[in-house]
């Protein structure tokens, strides 16, 4: 009975050498035991929380449009607020109601820039609808002969009643809308590019367009003959040749002036 010595279980054997490793310090106290018939679990499976966050590309079109209209809006106003000008004086002011008397276009406000150098022609009107300003520089009124003065004032009167500058506004901020949605994701890349050229050059002969019914409108009130010899007036004092129409036509908004020039001849002889 205390002769035979008794051989110990697999189990029992394992146990042991667990407790003897343990002791020895080669068992990390931090292990977890593992169950030869159960796989691993993870303990944070299932709790991984996504990071990236997925945005529609048609907000980033918004975005886009929104910033573009924003900025043209913006950034006449903030031009015409840095540079220096004025009050028209009692002077300037009979001269004005002189000059715009064709026209019969009253704006909200006047502002004049006083100016060194012949080159410094410019007349404009920036502002929301209804609340307009004309900005004017001393030059003009100083130098130019009246029916010249006058006829650039109906010229910027009717583009200003024709709302050409918001309406480029908007043509761009369209183009600008599809090419973002293109990049973006919104739209193939090959049907993008087809709805980028159609659109540019649809609403870009639309403001071409446009541009040439405000002179018309214009002509009605001074002349053809003498809106067109402003516009010859003016780019003779700038030093500029006017621009003849050409194959870049068909992707500006702006008809050049020498194109504008010759329509008006054209309405003259007519």
């Amino acid at each position: 009975m205390f002769g035979l010595a008794t051989q110990p279980s697999s189990t029992a054997g394992s146990l042991l050498a667990a407790a003897v490793d343990s002791l020895a310090g080669s068992v990390d106290p931090l292990a977890v035991p593992v169950s030869p018939l159960t796989a691993p679990v993870d303990p944070f499976a299932g709790s991984a929380v996504a990071l990236q966050v997925v945005i529609d590309p048609a907000w980033f079109v918004v975005a886009a449009v929104g910033l573009f209209l924003l900025a043209a809006l913006v950034a006449p106003l903030v031009v015409q607020s840095m540079r220096d000008s004025r009050p028209p004086t009692a002077g300037e002011s009979e001269t004005l109601d002189s000059l715009l008397e064709p026209s019969g276009y009253k704006p909200a406000g006047i502002d004049v820039v006083d100016t060194v150098g012949e080159n410094s022609i410019q007349v404009s009107v920036r502002g929301l609808p209804g609340r307009r300003r004309l900005l004017v520089t001393d030059y003009v009124l100083a130098e130019l002969d009246g029916d010249t003065a006058s006829a650039l004032l109906a010229a910027e009167a009717e583009r200003a009643r024709h709302y050409y500058v918001e309406y480029r506004s908007l043509a761009s901020a369209a183009v600008i809308g599809i090419a973002t949605g293109m990049f973006g994701g919104l739209l193939s890349f090959s049907d993008g590019l087809f709805a980028l050229a159609i659109a540019a050059l649809v609403l870009f002969w639309l403001g071409r367009k446009l541009q040439f019914a405000a002179d018309h409108a214009a002509a009605a009130r001074v002349g053809s003959d003498k809106l067109a010899d402003a516009f010859e007036t003016v780019a003779a004092v700038r030093g500029v040749e006017p621009a003849s129409a050409g194959w870049r036509t068909w992707v500006e908004v702006q008809p050049p002036l020498g194109q504008r020039i010759d329509r008006l001849r054209a309405a003259a002889d007519a």
